[in-house]
């Protein structure tokens, strides 16, 4: 078995093999050229086939994030995706990384039985919450109060309160997005701004990041909430409110919550929590850190 770097005349294996995964649903092909030219997607050859695929992302500067492990359907049941894993690690540490991460879902008991014997810890918990269909709203609040924040901005009192959240301290400062969580730096807050993805009431007292669905983006998710509580319920239905107006037929409106607040939140305003799958799991390789 041999990981070799993905080049574009591997394209039709890699499709093949993710039509073959998750049920015929696998979010592989909206990414796969995008892959291919920034690196990082690699393919699994074994006597020339190509038997598997994985990839490694560089989210910011030492921080890369493992996904997209796929073994082809008559190479399954035989340890492959551990060995795949295990190479892919290999050439993760060489990179002497600042953190490795990855997610998976309590449902994915394969996954987790290998990233546990890889030697990764548990970093922090979600649970998986989602809007079906085109959601109702509070039309009677008073939007005007909701600003887009800009880069001209002083926006350090919006840093401070996701500072402060209990979803930021109970997560470990990561920020969801559409089963990716990123290391909130003001560095990634600032470019989030700069993206026009950061709302917050004319006081400052809530804040809202609404990102577009990765593997949808005319769909729209609520990465973040919080405020006092007259914030919180003008910012999420204003959330609820864009949710509305951008999404299309097939609505992918996904949101994952660490602490009880956002689970409050995301209750109140009429997002519930997926039945079959209910926790979402973020590792973390230690790198030598106790």
């Amino acid at each position: 078995m041999k990981l070799r770097r993905a080049v574009p005349k591997d394209r039709k294996a890699i499709l093949e093999i993710a039509s073959l995964t998750w049920e015929g649903w696998d979010y592989v092909p909206m990414f796969l050229d995008e892959w291919i030219a920034e690196g990082g997607l690699y393919v699994v050859e074994q006597e020339e086939e190509i038997i598997g695929m994985t990839k490694t992302t560089e989210i910011s500067p030492g921080e890369l994030w493992l996904e997209a492990i796929r073994v082809a359907q008559k190479h399954r049941n035989r340890g492959l995706g551990r060995e795949i894993a295990a190479e892919q690690l290999k050439l993760t540490l060489a990179a002497n990384p600042k953190s490795i991460r990855l997610s998976t879902a309590d449902v994915n008991t394969a996954s987790l039985k290998i990233i546990r014997h890889l030697g990764f810890r548990e970093y922090a918990v979600f649970d998986y919450y989602a809007l079906g269909g085109i959601p109702s709203y509070d039309k009677t609040l008073d939007f005007e109060r909701v600003k887009q924040l800009g880069e001209d901005e002083e926006n350090k009192k919006a840093w401070q309160l996701v500072r402060q959240s209990e979803e930021y301290i109970v997560s470990k400062g990561l920020l969801p997005h559409t089963w990716k969580f990123s290391e909130w730096t003001e560095g990634l807050f600032r470019t989030l701004v700069s993206k026009k993805y950061v709302y917050a009431t004319h006081d400052r007292k809530g804040v809202l990041v609404l990102l577009p669905n990765r593997y949808s983006p005319a769909s729209l998710e609520i990465a973040f909430l919080d405020g006092d509580e007259e914030s919180v319920k003008v910012l999420g239905n204003f959330a609820l409110k864009e949710i509305g107006s951008a999404a299309e037929e097939d609505v992918r409106t996904a949101g994952f919550a660490a602490g009880d607040r956002k689970r409050e939140i995301f209750t109140m305003l009429g997002i519930k929590p997926r039945e079959d799958l209910k926790k979402v799991y973020v590792f973390d390789y230690p790198l030598g850190k106790k």
